[in-house]
């Protein structure tokens, strides 16, 4: 970490104009302060995750494809802390469809999500993290927000649109629905069935019919202000063949008004001391409005105006005066006027400010009430960047304005945060700006030619050059190439690795549009950014926390590339069993050690490298080898699914969004089906089945008395991936929507949080036709007696209501696959399939010219070329080659990467093909 005093020549200039009264260094509080950062920085140092995704968005059927970046510090050096990414893919209800673990290698990693047909048309997100990651919480976890959606739904658009009606004490939220047709005309007098689901319950059921312009209207009253995240209108319409068509629309809203927020620079308004002034006005769906209006005190005299300049957000100067109030006026976009008071100022207090008038500069300026220049304390003055301190020294105040001028070239790019603290330590006011300084890569892509013809073969190469000007050897980078006419994309709205790591990374809550900032040049796109850092703000830490840690032992230990397996051995009547004979045993993996439990029963086995989720056998001995033992092994606690910090991202309408894309995957459907190429098709045909012999299937186990006939079913689910899960439990609760498998006082239960009552219901389980009604089997079998990999499929029971008497209940039915047995328990073995590294798939990139049909085959693949493992020679220099898809269409070459300094680049490329 640098440590920057005077004494060391900060980068001070223009000495004629500073105002400057530094104090030489003795025993002032900068000292231990600055210690206990660097103490914070070594002991727990932040890990960034950044994933580089092939598109903004998908449909049933494609794959995600993705490279992660994992930096460490204020500098983004690929991180060599963590060995194992965890990438989450989640529902906008917050449920967990499927976790990857990948290894990291030099802070990097590759992956893909497979888009199964058993997912549905909606608004999804993906969470990466490392285990350290956790130690700072998720609201610093890699999370994206995208849409997805589905080329086999029925030929309706639908969207909704929220308004605001009501007052604060009972606010009304109304959701207009709307339906058409591909061609917009309106689906009117149609009978549409819709439930409101609020935290997973069924509060309202009614059916209702669209007026003549397709649109049903929808009020939504809440006395409580229930937290609406997460929850939606779930809708069923008669669709064009009559058959029932099922949509679902996020409650993408806050139960309020537009509102406005006001942010006084550095903390307080100070009475005669000048200061910015941020505000950011929201509107109900959560995003930024236009808003304007004028700063009148209390006679109605006009002090300043005030607009947004973007994404809601602005600021204004203001010295208020003693005695005097302030308020805002304030006229929003709906037609509603609304005035607003303003903070109430202070008399005595500090004002800490931070602009950047110059290219190469960074300007801090203190002011201070009369009453501190009288009493001229010496403050301490900190500026750092993710524990990196960049300036720290006492500064004596004995001006009304005292002024530090810093030279950007001594920070690095992103969020710094500006502190005074007293005379004992105590911090006084913040102020968090975005300093842009010199070191990115800068990357130069280039091709031959700018047009190029259908499925002909291009390369391009690739020129990075660091801060310096010199080639960036060894740089790290990866390419997705995509066609717009098919894939539109608004380069304010993506999510690119400056966004990400620079911002977005350092920020609690929600940021709208990151990317505008680094899109966008200019001063306009400056002021924006800093109006940002006024009303957002950096909290990685406070400096509470940093002075008087409660616990410097972080959580969650840094997960190495290999794994350890630790535990603990105790008698029957739970007494430690020491030296006791611990065995690991796989024999699909070629495992078999043994160890030795210490004096209090601990034992651990080290450096096991996991693959493909492997099963192990671990069984303790005693030291007379007598099996009467008890084997527990340490777990960390469970991660819970947060709420969607980026809901104000969720589309309200998903055909819109997705209707280029949507119209070339059925184009591409179409294609394939005709040229018998059926095991590509996304989008398949329905099959109408009017009556058939339901035959036993031979390779299930026979079934008990409780059985149903598979078309009776509500829902019938298999679990294609059973390496991903370490209990039948995990894959229920992944597999089966609205259902979350709790363990409560020592037992283990299935709850329906789809219950039509109020609060949640248990469901029966049912296993292989026999009822289990003991609850401790019940736990043993979600808990490990019946693996994932042992499921043939599972029925599901809940609403019919001639099923649900026969059986007794809703029911959740699980049938095994023939041959397998339960597992009888005993306490001194324990089986477990903890989660090991997912394989991953290679992108597949035609090549053309080659004897055969392929080149008559048309080719509309939106994702033209996807490669994460780009590296550069010495020279700073690589090239890639692959053919074009047919055309017309313009293409858009996206590099993104890092090199070993933790320069951080991105490069879009354009070129047509015709």
């Amino acid at each position: 970490m640098k440590l920057n005093k005077l004494s060391i020549k900060i980068g001070l200039f223009c000495s004629a104009l500073l105002l400057f009264a530094f104090i030489p260094k003795g025993d002032d509080p900068v000292d231990k302060l600055v210690a206990a950062l660097q103490k914070w920085a070594d002991t727990t140092p932040q890990e960034k995750v950044y994933l580089h995704m092939d598109k903004p968005y998908y449909v049933l059927g494609d794959t995600i494809w993705f490279k992660g970046y994992v930096t460490v510090g204020s500098r983004h050096q690929l991180s060599a802390l963590s060995g194992a990414l965890y990438v989450d893919l989640i529902t906008d209800r917050d449920s967990l469809v499927k976790t990857l673990k990948l290894p990291v290698t030099t802070g990097m990693v590759v992956g893909d999500f497979i888009l199964g047909d058993d997912l549905r048309e909606g608004n999804y997100r993906i969470r990466a993290y490392t285990q350290w990651m956790r130690n700072a919480g998720p609201d610093y976890f890699f999370d994206k927000t995208f849409t997805i959606g589905d080329l086999s739904n029925d030929d309706i658009v639908s969207k909704v649109n929220y308004q605001y009606k009501g007052t604060d004490s009972k606010p009304v939220l109304t959701a207009l629905l709307n339906y058409t047709t591909q061609d917009g005309k309106a689906l009117a007098d149609r009978d549409v069935r819709y439930q409101i689901v609020i935290n997973n319950n069924v509060v309202y059921t009614k059916t209702d019919k669209t007026n003549a312009l397709g649109t049903l209207q929808v009020n939504i009253e809440n006395d409580h202000h229930v937290d609406l995240n997460g929850s939606y209108i779930r809708t069923v319409i008669a669709g064009n063949d009559k058959q029932a068509v099922s949509r679902d629309f996020p409650l993408k809203a806050a139960l309020s008004q537009s509102d406005i927020q006001f942010f006084p620079e550095s903390g307080n308004l100070v009475n005669s001391v000048s200061s910015h002034v941020g505000f950011k006005a929201v509107g109900v769906d959560g995003l930024g409005v236009a808003a304007k209006g004028t700063v009148v005190d209390e006679g109605g005299n006009e002090v300043a105006t005030i607009e947004t300049l973007h994404a809601g957000m602005g600021s204004f100067s203001l010295r208020p005066e003693a005695g005097k109030s302030y308020s805002a006026k304030i006229s929003f976009p709906d037609g509603s006027n609304k005035t607003f008071a303003l903070p109430k100022a202070i008399d005595d207090g500090f004002v800490l400010s931070v602009s950047q008038p110059n290219k190469d500069s960074v300007l801090v300026r203190i002011g201070a009430s009369a009453n501190q220049v009288t009493q001229a304390p010496t403050l301490s003055f900190i500026a750092q960047t993710s524990g990196e301190v960049i300036v720290a020294a006492p500064v004596k105040i004995g001006k009304a304005s005292t002024s530090i001028w810093l030279e950007k070239k001594l920070f690095p790019t992103g969020i710094t945060q500006f502190t005074i603290f007293n005379a004992t330590g105590e911090p006084l006011n913040e102020r968090v700006a975005f300093i842009k300084s010199s070191d990115i890569m800068q990357l130069d892509v280039k091709s031959q030619k700018n047009s190029y013809t259908s499925k002909e073969p291009i390369k391009i190469d690739l020129e990075a050059k660091d801060s310096k000007g010199k080639g960036a050897f060894g740089g790290n980078f990866s390419v997705s190439v995509i066609d717009q006419t098919k894939v539109p994309i608004n380069e304010n709205d993506v999510t690119t690795i400056f966004s990400s790591i620079l911002l977005s990374s350092d920020l609690k809550g929600y940021v709208e549009k990151p990317n505008y900032y680094f899109a966008n040049e200019g001063e306009d796109a400056d002021k924006a950014l800093d109006n940002l850092m006024l009303t957002q703000g950096y909290r990685r830490f406070t400096w509470k926390e940093i002075i008087s840690p409660a616990n410097t032992n972080p959580i969650f230990p840094a997960e190495p590339l290999t794994a350890s397996i630790s535990g603990k051995a105790t008698t029957l009547g739970n007494k430690v069993l020491p030296n006791a004979n611990i065995t690991l045993l796989s024999l699909r993996g070629n495992i078999a050690e043994t160890t030795t439990a210490d004096a209090n029963g601990h034992f651990k086995f080290d450096k096991i490298f996991l693959r493909d989720s492997l099963k192990l056998t671990i069984q303790a001995r005693t030291a007379k080898n007598s099996d009467k033992t008890i084997i527990t092994l340490d777990t960390l606690p469970r991660l819970r699914i947060n709420k969607n910090k980026n809901f104000p991202d969720l589309s309200t309408d998903i055909n819109g969004t997705l209707k280029a894309y949507l119209e070339n995957g059925k184009k591409l459907d179409d294609i394939y089906e005709k040229s018998g190429q059926l095991d590509k098709v996304q989008r398949l045909r329905e099959v109408r089945i009017r009556a058939r012999k339901v035959k036993e299937d031979a390779n299930i186990t026979p079934q008990g008395m409780f059985k149903i006939p598979e078309v009776s079913a509500e829902q019938v689910i298999t679990i294609p991936n059973p390496e991903d899960y370490i209990t039948l439990g995990q894959a229920l609760q992944a597999r089966l929507p609205g259902v979350m498998v709790q363990s409560n006082m020592g037992y283990t239960t299935i709850k329906d949080l789809r219950a039509q009552t109020s609060g949640e219901k248990t469901l029966i389980l049912i296993l292989d036709g026999r009822k289990i009604t003991n609850p401790d089997e019940v736990s043993e079998i979600l808990e490990g007696s019946v693996q994932p990999e042992d499921v043939a499929k599972i029925e599901m029971v809940r609403t019919n209501q001639a099923l649900i008497s026969e059986i007794g209940g809703p029911a959740v039915l699980i049938l095994t696959k023939l041959g397998t047995s339960r597992k009888q328990y005993n306490p001194s073995i324990t089986n477990i399939t903890p989660k090991g590294f997912n394989k991953v798939r290679e992108f597949y990139s035609p090549k053309y010219g080659a004897p055969g049909n392929a080149d008559k085959l048309p080719d509309l693949r939106s994702t033209v070329y996807w490669n994460p493992s780009l590296k550069t020679d010495a020279n700073g220099q690589t090239s890639f080659s692959f053919y074009n898809a047919d055309g017309p269409g313009s293409y858009a070459v996206v590099v993104e990467g890092i090199n070993a300094a933790g320069e951080l680049g991105r490069k879009v490329y354009n070129y047509t093909v015709k």
